[in-house]
């Protein structure tokens, strides 16, 4: 586990060697400070994303609010936790005048049991306020039915949990799933004006990933409208990469009038892959979420169309939701709260390019 904290001057000192005063003077412009120092030191400001503190209230009178963020990293998904931890840090240069600091747990997304582990370690050293990202719904509900005998405020990221008893979770920020897929049908239902068939490959996670379930249900009900469009058969249990290129290939030899393809093995780039080596370029290809992998794809319009959410957002709307309820005693009215959905094409791919680089980090 680690701890985000926003960089004070005495951890900026610390880390270039050079005092607090010269800082601070660089800070004030004024003072008698070399170019070179200044340099460095205007070059480290930047660097740690310091922000003059001019809210300290709640540090002086040592008030610490401390949320745990406990999210899985993904091999197939590997854009995830950094965007994630974008916006953690976003939050924390934010609020951290007023005491914030998150606690961050991640976990092997093919090991879930590591992350109740993590959730344990956390609630030992006093935290009650979670952004919880999970991969397992069996394991999420021991954990939810935990923290919620603790009385802890949670905020699932990303994707959410529909039980039952609907106390189990205080907040849910991330993606309409079922509205996504109807989006990437009604994209691909125009694209091919003409008749053809579709070919929609998935993930091995579909058997127990409601979310994965109601993006293809939403694709499935509103390609219906487009009378012209045929949807093979879904082929399921697409885990690795190879997998995806191997079933996308056979598809193209095998299928003279596939026209479509809409990805939900969420390994886009091994898809575009497949289709490039064919020399299928011309078949219309569907997805989600940017990732610096498939954005030469995109450009190029192998990939024609991708459905993106900002992740790093969605991660700091979690933290702030929480902390504001809990500095500030602030309770939003609703429950949900859903990214807004994009559509990236390579005639725009550019205005979205800064938004997913992956040197940070949610």
């Amino acid at each position: 586990m680690e701890k985000i904290t926003r960089m004070t001057l005495e951890g900026i000192s610390a880390e270039i060697g050079i005092s607090r005063t010269t800082i601070y003077k660089v800070l004030k412009g004024k003072g008698n400070v070399s170019e070179r120092t200044r340099t460095i030191v205007t070059e480290a400001l930047e660097r740690y994303h310091y922000v003059e503190n001019k809210n300290a209230r709640n540090l002086a009178l040592n008030r610490q609010y401390t949320i745990g963020y406990s999210g899985f990293r993904s091999r197939s998904a590997n854009y995830f936790s950094p965007k994630v931890r974008e916006g953690i840090g976003r939050a924390v240069r934010e609020f951290g005048d007023d005491g914030l600091s998150v606690i961050i747990s991640e976990f092997d997304v093919e090991k879930p049991w590591q992350q109740m582990e993590g959730v344990e370690k956390m609630l030992e050293q006093g935290v009650r306020s979670f952004v919880l990202a999970f991969s397992d719904r069996q394991i999420i509900k021991k954990i939810l039915g935990r923290l919620r005998s603790m009385d802890c405020r949670v905020v699932l990221l990303s994707r959410d949990f529909e039980d039952n008893d609907d106390s189990f979770c205080n907040f849910y920020v991330g993606v309409d799933y079922y509205r996504s897929g109807f989006l990437a049908a009604e994209l691909l239902g125009k694209m091919l004006p003409e008749k053809g068939q579709i070919f929609i490959p998935v993930t091995g996670e579909y058997h127990n990933n409601q979310d994965i379930q109601a993006r293809l249900k939403g694709f499935l009900d509103k390609i219906k409208e487009y009378s012209g469009c045929q949807v093979l058969p879904v082929v399921h249990d697409l885990s690795e990469g190879e997998a995806v290129y191997r079933e996308v290939c056979s598809r193209v030899e095998k299928e003279p009038a596939l026209k479509g393809i809409f990805d939900l093995t969420y390994r886009l780039d091994m898809a575009a892959k497949a289709l490039r080596d064919c020399g299928r370029k011309e078949l219309k290809l569907v997805g989600f979420d940017l990732f610096g992998e498939i954005e030469q794809d995109i450009a190029d319009s192998v990939i024609d169309a991708v459905i993106y959410q900002e992740l790093s957002r969605q991660a700091y709307m979690g933290i702030k939701l929480l902390f504001e309820e809990m500095c500030y005693g602030l309770l939003p009215e609703k429950r949900k709260f859903y990214s807004k959905l994009e559509i990236v094409t390579g005639g725009n791919l550019c205005y979205f390019q800064g938004n997913h680089k992956m040197g940070i980090q949610a």
